[in-house]
């Protein structure tokens, strides 16, 4: 597995360089030269794009919030790791919220859209993103927690709230407000999971002595069932749980 590290450093249209497996990239390489890896277009890039490039123009109103999950775009390094075993390193990537698509900024005013039928997975900050095919749709997860039976996973998406001329609601601007909705996976298909203490310990504990360690974990812990911070620890630590 090799990797490519990079810096956004593009002209709006994005120039083509010499990729080969075998050479390996300073983080001060120019951005064309991993893109290029991931897009495909170069020597020995091996099987087809990852993504694609396109121009964004910023709407012409001004709406409060943002249709991004990360508040800003500076979050080197980024680990793309791509389904034939290759990995690329990114300077920055955000989640589009209201498309459901993981793109990296190319310029001012043009991003580049990646293919996750192609790619694995994609890191961001500690976070992981894949996308899942299931009974509700194609769509890109972040994962909470993944084990061979079940897998925790995060849907984020946005909603537009609009604002009123009615000044007893004080909101005269509209506003993007981030969602999320929690998913069970596992061999039975995905649900909705909601945030308690039984739904928890139903979901990742076999039996009732299974049940009871957790619970205790928690307590024991200070940790809620309501927190999927606290979730999160537990469910990393379930091997010396049970």
């Amino acid at each position: 597995m090799k990797k490519l590290k990079i810096i956004t450093v593009l002209f709006l249209t994005i120039s083509v360089v010499g990729y080969s497996q075998n050479t390996g990239t300073n983080v001060s390489d120019n951005n064309a030269r991993a893109l290029q890896g991931i897009t495909g277009t170069g020597t020995g890039s091996g099987n087809g794009s990852y993504g694609t490039a396109m121009r964004f123009v910023n709407p012409p109103r001004t709406i409060d919030g943002s249709i991004y999950l990360f508040d800003t775009w500076k979050n080197y390094p980024v680990v793309v790791n791509s389904k034939d075993n290759k990995t690329f390193t990114l300077d920055n990537v955000n989640f589009n919220l209201r498309t459901n698509r993981l793109v990296t900024k190319i310029s001012q005013d043009s991003i580049f859209v990646l293919d996750m039928k192609s790619i694995e997975n994609v890191n961001i900050l500690g976070k992981v993103f894949k996308k899942v095919d299931s009974e509700i749709g194609s769509r890109i997860f972040e994962v909470i927690y993944e084990s061979e039976k079940v897998s925790l996973l995060n849907f984020h998406s946005v909603k537009l709230v609009e604002g009123s001329v009615n000044p007893m609601l004080s909101r005269k601007t509209d506003k993007l407000v981030h969602k999320e909705v929690y998913y069970l996976l596992n061999d039975e298909g995905i649900t909705e999971l909601r945030l308690k203490k039984k739904s928890i310990l139903n979901a990742f504990a076999s039996n009732d002595s299974e049940k009871s360690s957790l619970s205790k974990y928690f307590l024991g812990n200070k940790l809620s069932f309501k927190k999927i911070d606290d979730i999160k620890v537990a469910l990393k630590n379930l091997d010396n749980i049970f």
